[in-house]
């Protein structure tokens, strides 16, 4: 039961991911991709200050094991800033769909890493669930992207950061599993993660001498209601529900079932922007459901 309800959490994490890449690649045209890495993050503190107190009855987390300290605020610096600061970038170079079909690596990534790190196994069956919905999920982008590649609209350096920001999501989420495992409140984590990936994200903006330019985009009032919302959803919302996940599932499992983000947006594409849906879209989008009943219920 309690890896059903893991899985469950981890599609409503892919929601919310589906969600922000849209905003995060819409904002990030128009003020800069490393700005908005930047900005979002410290819009997310003080909510998160909120949230913790709500669930733990303290503004800052407390009683933490030195270990799962550690392990958290690595996390942080791998999955909300190097992974997002790659991620952020390749949803501009290529695309919205282009990054989100090659961040379904994430699972494979994580995987291994968890046989390795953790000494988790995956039945066969299991693997299998994790190919298809992967594989699934890549049919359906690959197709989408036919026109765009038959136009030349390819960026050469837009794959490399994508690639490179799946790995260090893995990385990120099995630091996570790690700190989770020495009885920390998911929320706990998720705050530490946050922190971390401040401190880490400003350094870089001092490093790159845009500190305070990337506050004075801050004065653009819908594009920061717009940033805001959207760190409510990901960084806030998503991160706690995908960290709750990770507790009740394998990693493996949970990273692929969050990476049917690029599935969720099908409906928008169709019903909103009013996109032609291709019967190949459709059938790959069969078989990443099935690839994801597969892991439902085995």
């Amino acid at each position: 039961m309690n890896a059903i309800l893991g899985q469950t959490l981890a599609v409503l994490t892919a929601a919310c991911f589906a969600t922000v890449s849209t905003v995060w690649s819409y904002v990030g045209k128009r003020i800069g991709s490393n700005s908005v890495t930047h900005i979002r993050l410290w819009l997310s503190v003080l909510p998160m200050i909120v949230v913790h107190y709500l669930f733990t009855g303290y503004l800052f987390p407390h009683f933490i094991d030195s270990t799962a300290l550690v392990l958290f605020l690595i996390s942080g610096v791998f999955g909300f800033a190097v992974a997002d600061l790659f991620i952020f970038r390749s949803l501009i170079l290529i695309g919205v769909r282009e990054t989100l079909v090659i961040l379904t690596l994430s699972p494979i990534f994580g995987a291994l890493i968890s046989w390795f790190a953790l000494d988790e196994t995956l039945t066969y069956l299991q693997i299998l669930g994790i190919l298809v919905t992967v594989g699934g999920v890549m049919w359906v982008i690959y197709e989408e992207g036919q026109n765009r590649r038959k136009a030349n609209k390819v960026e050469k350096f837009g794959i490399p950061f994508a690639l490179a920001g799946a790995l260090a999501q893995a990385l990120a989420n099995i630091l996570s599993k790690g700190g989770l495992v020495l009885d920390v409140h998911p929320i706990s984590g998720t705050y530490l993660r946050l922190m971390a990936g401040l401190l880490s994200v400003a350094l870089f903006s001092i490093l790159r001498k845009s500190f305070i330019d990337d506050f004075r985009k801050m004065r653009h009032v819908k594009l920061t209601a717009l940033l805001f919302a959207a760190a409510m959803i990901g960084p806030i919302a998503g991160v706690i529900i995908s960290l709750y996940a990770l507790t009740m599932a394998p990693v493996g499992i949970v990273t692929a079932l969050i990476q049917v983000s690029p599935i969720l947006l099908l409906p928008f594409d169709h019903f909103v922007l009013k996109k032609k849906i291709t019967g190949k879209v459709v059938a790959g989008t069969f078989v990443a459901i099935g690839g994801a009943a597969i892991l439902f219920l085995y």
